[in-house]
């Protein structure tokens, strides 16, 4: 008997772990669930959601299949967003400006729209990578771009990278956030590397598991009104939560009471309340008394919880590889 040769073992191998997963795709899509509860609302699509925010009246959703307008009313789809005559490709951040704009972070450039026309950076522009990760708006409204290869600083037409020889503790950003102070946090949750860096308007200060992070890659960031800062960290099934205040450092896992230890989307929520997404495990509620933990049987339309948002009205929305769930304050209020 002859040897199979080893590519063609691989490719066997390899073609069969994607039937398996597809299989399991399949097998979670037509799994029976719960109806969804008084108050919940399920909304695909989007297919996949990665990032909301608020513009113009509407919930703009961003993810793998591009960016959609929804109406905060009904949950109903307004319309596919399109730029320069086609529409955008793995939408991973949102960002709306005091200048009146929204800026779209996606795979090929980062685009601004005014309410009636659109405008779009890219590599040729002065990017370091065409693939944008995140965007933040700065103190000054000058505008933050996350890339796979650096970090922009975009300010009147011009633009200024830093990169690990500046001081960043990985070229590739993923998430910012700039806090009360006007200090800019820079993470990367993209690469195995992670790390997470701090912008004073001066230098770079880098933080890592020996400081403080459960875990090297940081997924979100957030500061509660009383200025604490969190950090989502996590890969795979380890990770979680990490705070500092006033006091240092400290950490929540699952067994403190997070629905998965890898904690992707992180939210303050109008009553104060702290919302934890996970990558695998649905979403945590914690009000300073008691948490609560939700996932597809309690509604949620999937279990990575990948942004959060809340309207006026006080609904919660939560974008998930499997589309939007919106819950209304009273439904809330049952928690």
């Amino acid at each position: 008997m002859r040897d199979t040769p080893l590519w063609k073992a691989t490719l066997q191998f390899l073609l069969g772990v994607a039937v398996v997963a597809a299989l399991g795709a399949v097998a979670w899509t037509l799994r029976p669930r719960k109806a969804v509860p008084p108050g919940w609302q399920v909304v695909r699509p989007p297919a996949d959601v990665m990032a909301l925010v608020l513009y113009d009246g509407a919930i703009w959703a961003g993810g793998r299949d591009g960016v959609v307008r929804v109406d905060p009313a009904s949950g109903s789809v307004l319309e596919s967003m399109e730029a320069e005559g086609r529409g955008f490709r793995y939408v991973t951040s949102l960002a709306v400006t005091g200048d009146g704009a929204v800026w779209v972070g996606h795979a090929r450039g980062a685009s601004r729209f005014d309410g009636a026309s659109w405008s779009t950076l890219r590599v040729a522009d002065g990017l370091p990578s065409d693939h944008v990760l995140a965007l933040a708006e700065g103190r000054d409204g000058e505008l933050w771009i996350g890339t796979e290869r650096g970090l922009v600083c975009y300010e009147d037409g011009r633009t200024t990278t830093f990169t690990q020889q500046d001081g960043l503790a990985s070229d590739t950003v993923s998430v910012l956030y700039q806090d009360s102070r006007g200090v800019l946090w820079a993470g990367n949750g993209s690469s195995t590397e992670g790390g997470l860096s701090a912008w004073d308007g001066v230098s770079w200060r880098t933080y890592g598991t020996a400081d403080g992070l459960v875990h090297p890659m940081v997924n979100a960031i957030l500061e509660e009104d009383d200025g604490t800062m969190w950090f989502g960290t996590g890969f795979a099934a380890r990770g979680g939560a990490s705070r500092l205040d006033g006091n240092g450092w400290s950490a929540l896992v699952r067994a403190d009471g997070l629905a998965g230890d890898k904690v992707r989307s992180l939210f303050q929520d109008a009553d104060g309340a702290l919302w934890f997404g996970s990558e695998y495990d649905g979403v945590a509620r914690y009000n300073g008394e008691r948490w609560v933990v939700l996932d597809v049987d309690d509604g949620l339309s999937g279990l990575e919880v990948k942004a959060i948002l809340q309207t006026s009205d006080g609904s919660i929305w939560l974008g998930t590889e499997s589309g939007l769930t919106r819950i209304t304050a009273e439904a809330l209020r049952g928690l």
